[in-house]
């Protein structure tokens, strides 16, 4: 398709049969849970509360488990992409699919369709998929990436996947339409995860994309312990590199992933857009399996430079690589600067890399209070951001093993919930909720504030098991929020730091794109606010430009803060 009035399909298969296109082995028992038990009501300390009946969300993400070939793609489950894709002001839901696998000698892969939901408000959302024209399943689907590539104000989609990542441009209208701006480069590979930022600081948002393995079915690696079959892990596979592309306008896009700087060798799941040394340009950090983690740092000119291990980011506190999955950006200390968290693998600490006012990291998982806490779970989804309105980063972690059955953890686990209590964690997973108390096959998460309470809410992904929305109960008692809408460079502002005073002490966000794990978040800042006020000042410093106050906003609604209109702060 190359148009917005391009013939899209007419139909939805929502819900097809995983195993359609196979025959099933008897032998593979899937466990699966009834939407029915997701009713059970909170505790009166819980923190989130189950609303995936109400909200009318039906979703589940297949890996193609059923057919018994156990291949390496089925470990990595799906994400979603929060999207505001009408711009009607409600925050509404992208989920990928996923696939199937024949059982065949030929081992077919094909893709199930991706799942767009309308958000209508009051927890009511609607299945828009087939008129959006986002039913049909061109590859079978992981990651997804939100981003306004075309800069019409409309937000764009990028869909990864095995042998066919897919770009849809958002028509305005309510439509998608795909597009093929980089012809046979990506027709053939697998990709993970992706983000938009501009890395060449034309205005336009490039991308930048996430690669696990040169992997095909026929170079799968069989694994076995005892006569019983698995998946198997990354160290049976070599390392590949992640990709760039230079968004050239026109709905065209080239490769640049020399130009750029982008160097291997990588087991790719998550890639996250920030400016993490707040110099005013765009940087990069990719989370890697069981190799070194990247950081890849922003200038004024490329190529972008890698400095993972020279920053402190690479590796753990030991200097060992880790098997990294999710990651999250936020300033977990109170000092103004972006902070990462990773998580990772079974025997092995979740990464917390405080930065340091030279560009540095350092690991402090262990002085966070975050040591041992998650060491024989395996983390995916995830999100470090203020839950509980009180100003302090949190910290929520979707749990579950890429492994079926051989690993020394179980393939379903609970989650995690960790309270921010200034600087230093504490475990309140038994106030979570529902959701927090049984175990799950967890992969990609994303979080948004879906009724504009101003408390932020989950997506959970897990895999073979219904999606599950989980709406947060501590609505702070004053807040602000804001969108950045800026003038002079990309649209999504990747990059900007905003600041508010809460009661005395300065809280900082911070614009990024790819947080969690094959998923993007609400674009939107939640600023939490004294009880007393009626209006609040936010200071935006936009990329490589100006600084801003933005005074006189009105508490409790959402604000779009347009570059040029605040006041000018001159240093």
């Amino acid at each position: 398709m190359t148009g917005c009035d391009a013939t899209r399909p007419a139909t939805d298969s929502i819900h097809p049969n995983p195993s359609a296109h196979s025959k099933s082995d008897p032998s593979i028992q899937i466990e699966t849970t009834n939407l029915e038990t997701l009713s059970v009501s909170p505790r009166e300390d819980d923190w989130f509360e189950d609303v995936t009946l109400r909200s009318g969300i039906e979703w589940t993400y297949r890996n193609g488990r059923e057919a018994g070939r156990y291949l390496m793609i089925e470990s990595f489950g799906g994400g979603a992409a929060v999207i505001d894709f009408d711009r009607d002001g409600q925050c509404d839901l992208f989920m990928t699919g996923g696939g199937t696998i024949s059982s065949d000698a030929s081992i077919t892969i094909g893709g199930r369709p991706s799942v767009l939901f309308r958000n209508h408000g009051d927890w009511q959302f609607d299945n828009v998929t087939s008129r959006s024209g986002l039913s049909a399943a061109p590859c079978y689907s992981q990651g997804c990436a939100v981003g306004d590539f075309d800069a019409d104000g409309f937000p764009d989609l990028f869909v990864c996947g095995y042998k066919g990542s897919t770009l849809y441009r958002n028509c305005g209208d309510g439509t998608y339409f795909e597009i093929d701006p980089w012809g046979p480069s990506l027709s053939d590979d697998w990709t993970t995860a992706a983000v938009f930022a501009d890395f060449d600081h034309d205005t336009l948002p490039d991308l930048v994309i996430a690669r696990y393995a040169k992997w095909s079915p026929e170079t799968d690696v069989k694994c076995s312990k005892g006569g019983v079959r698995d998946l198997c892990g990354p160290t049976s596979y070599l390392g590949t590199t992640c990709l760039a592309f230079r968004n050239s306008g026109d709905c065209q896009f080239e490769e640049y992933s020399t130009q750029a700087g982008i160097q291997g060798s990588v087991h790719g799941l998550a890639v996250v857009a920030a400016d993490l040394n707040l110099d005013g340009w765009v940087d990069f950090y990719v989370a890697s399996d069981v190799t070194p983690n990247q950081l890849y740092l922003g200038g004024s000119r490329l190529p972008l430079l890698e400095r993972g291990v020279s920053a402190g980011v690479a590796f753990n506190e030991w200097g060992q690589a880790e098997g990294s999955m999710g990651t999250d950006i936020a300033d977990f200390d109170g000092d103004g600067r972006p902070d990462i968290w990773v998580t990772n693998f079974e025997r092995e600490d979740n990464a917390l890399y405080r930065s340091l006012d030279n560009g540095m990291f350092l690991h402090a998982t262990a002085v966070a209070g975050l040591s041992g806490v998650s060491r024989m779970l395996v983390g995916f989804g995830t999100a470090m951001t203020d839950f509980d309105g009180d100003g302090w980063p949190d910290l929520f972690v979707l749990n579950g093993n890429p492994i079926y059955s051989l690993a020394e953890s179980p393939f379903k686990q609970k989650p995690q919930l960790f309270r921010n209590l200034g600087g230093r964690f504490t475990d309140v997973t038994d106030k979570g909720g529902t959701f927090f108390r049984d175990v799950h096959s967890g992969r990609g998460s994303a979080v948004a504030d879906f009724d504009d309470d101003g408390a932020l809410d989950i997506v959970a992904i897990p895999m073979n098991d219904p999606v599950q929305i989980l709406r947060n109960r501590k609505s702070p008692e004053n807040f602000i929020r804001v969108q950045l809408a800026p003038r002079n460079g990309e649209p999504d502002a990747t990059g900007a730091t905003v600041s508010a005073d809460f009661q005395g002490r300065m809280l900082t966000r911070f614009a990024v794109r790819g947080t969690g794990f094959f998923s993007q978040s609400d674009s939107r800042m939640i600023f939490p606010l004294a009880p007393e006020l009626e209006t609040a000042e936010i200071t935006v410093s936009w990329p490589a430009r100006d600084r801003e106050i933005f005074r006189g906003l009105t508490v409790r609604k959402t604000h779009l803060l347009i570059e040029g209109q605040g006041e000018a702060v001159r240093d």
